[in-house]
């Protein structure tokens, strides 16, 4: 069985020059201790070792196929992390060697445009293509204002209308998927991600959930990641559902969501203006008069200040 339909590249096949008598695998399932893994001799289960690290789901990795434990995880090529909650600076990787993310979210209630960007600075990060799904169409035939909504500050960015239940959008959502990549579907639960595995699927894979019908607010369906197979050649990673979602980036990458803010910062009195109080802030008087979202700047001005703090406790704690 060819590695290459599990995302087995030169970065990788590199680092297993000296691999002696392991083999790789990429990691389908993991736990502390344990993972299964897509090998050249199909699905195997093999034993992670502490001094070996932790393997996430999308990780390739070294193992005795005789033993079946695991001897090296290999560099990995970027991650989806974030910053655990509760922790001054303590790493999560989300999501290990992807090609792209899908946000989605459901239009069955109102959407969070805050958290959608947080997933979008995560994502920027791991430099990962980003693309939006607004999951649900069925339930909300209005779906356009949405979509202006969150095009307007950065048109750039892919935002689409889906439908896990009539399959609207998915072949417009297919368009977007890089050939032969690694896919990660992020968002709050209840959004319909594992739907809308299944329906790329075109098959019911993954379990699905219901939704509470006073706010609309889903359960965690999804408990574990998985990398999935898609006849198409994708590898599809359903990722459980995040309420509260704490970027682990750089404040450099938070600009890059926000161009417009990024732009009229250029022409701020004070080179370092934090955009905050300080005279002849260019940002402070777009807001003040309309020309820019009041919501996206708060939400910017407190990722910047999340993203300065978590520098400043790794440079506190490596000293």
């Amino acid at each position: 069985m060819s590695l290459a339909r599990y995302g087995w590249e030169p970065f990788f096949q590199r680092q297993a020059l000296d691999a002696g008598r392991s083999i790789p695998g990429r990691v389908r399932l993991a736990t502390v201790r344990r993972a299964q893994v897509y090998a050249s001799t199909g699905r195997v289960r093999v034993s992670v070792p502490r001094n070996v690290g932790p393997a996430v789901v999308g990780d390739w990795l070294l193992f005795d196929p005789r033993k079946r434990i695991a001897t090296r995880v290999l560099k990995r090529r970027n991650a989806l992390a974030r910053n655990r909650p509760g922790h001054a600076a303590k790493r999560q990787i989300l999501a290990s060697n992807i090609d792209a993310a899908l946000i989605v979210t459901g239009l069955d209630r109102n959407v969070n445009a805050r958290l959608v960007e947080r997933y979008l600075v995560c994502v920027r990060e791991s430099a990962a293509k980003a693309v939006i799904v607004l999951n649900k169409e069925d339930l909300c035939p209005g779906a356009n204002e949405v979509i202006r909504s969150l095009r307007e500050a950065d048109p750039s960015q892919p935002v689409l209308a889906a439908s896990a239940v009539t399959g609207t959008g998915l072949k417009e959502l297919e368009q977007h998927l890089p050939s032969g990549g690694t896919i990660a579907l992020a968002g709050p639960s209840g959004g319909g991600k594992s739907s809308l595995v299944n329906a790329l699927l075109n098959r019911e894979h993954l379990r699905v959930g219901a939704v509470r019908e006073r706010d609309r607010r889903g359960k965690h369906t999804t408990t574990r990641r998985e990398l999935v197979v898609h006849p198409k050649g994708w590898l599809l990673m359903d990722l459980p559902g995040i309420r509260e979602l704490y970027p682990w980036s750089r404040p450099e990458t938070v600009d890059e969501v926000f161009p417009e803010i990024d732009r009229l910062g250029l022409d701020c009195y004070y080179r370092n203006c934090r955009h905050e109080s300080e005279p002849g802030c260019s940002v402070r008087k777009a807001a003040e008069e309309a020309r820019i979202d009041e919501g996206r700047l708060k939400s910017y001005l407190e990722l910047r200040r999340e993203q300065e703090m978590l520098i400043r406790n790794l440079q506190e704690s490596r000293a």
